[in-house]
């Protein structure tokens, strides 16, 4: 392991995150409505401790849907919205002036695979640490040791929720709490 790394949030710091375009569209308006399982079954998932195919069989069964695999992807992934202006760009800068950016996110195989597949930003971003192949969530220091057990200590971490960079502050990290890739630019020198 030799170079430098960054440690690089996806949702609301790559990409616009838009749950109500799934959970509103299923007739939920907060949160608070969606049923409990199903945010079990989210959880589970984005652990890896529930499979695709598994939660996909959980969630149609506990929202009583009759979809087709196909069309409750395709609801699924509208939670992934736009991708966050400037910010492929400035991943870009990055790997120009020496610093490989990291995906560090929680996140799910289905979300992971249509991310990769969508979204220009991946084109300079190969490498990540994610919460389906580590078992645990931030700001889980489990997330944390795996980022460092690949890539040691990051020359910075940034990521939009005040949590996780506690978190990473446990680990003496130097953080940048996400509100623009302006913001981001200008911290980094870029």
């Amino acid at each position: 392991m030799s170079g430098k790394y960054l440690a690089l949030d996806i949702g609301n710091v790559c990409v616009k995150l838009h749950p109500e375009r799934c959970f509103g569209a299923l007739g939920f308006r907060s949160i608070g409505e969606v049923p409990f399982p199903l945010l079990e079954a989210i959880q589970h998932l984005e652990t890896g401790r529930l499979r695709e195919e598994d939660f996909i069989a959980c969630a149609r069964k506990i929202l009583q849907l009759d979809w087709s695999e196909e069309a409750f992807l395709e609801l699924w992934n509208a939670n992934l919205g736009e991708g966050i202006p400037g910010m492929t760009a400035l991943v870009r800068d990055l790997k120009k002036a020496g610093i490989e950016p990291v995906f560090f996110s929680d996140t799910s195989i289905i979300h992971m695979r249509y991310f990769r597949q969508e979204y220009p930003i991946c084109e300079f971003v190969t490498k990540g640490i994610y919460s389906f192949v580590v078992g645990a969530c931030k700001p889980d220091p489990a997330m944390y040791a795996a980022f460092e057990a690949d890539y040691g200590k990051p020359v910075l971490y940034v990521d939009d929720r005040p949590c996780n960079i506690e978190g990473a502050e446990t680990f003496g990290w130097k953080s940048h709490l996400f509100e623009s890739a302006e913001k981001l630019r200008a911290e980094l020198g870029l």
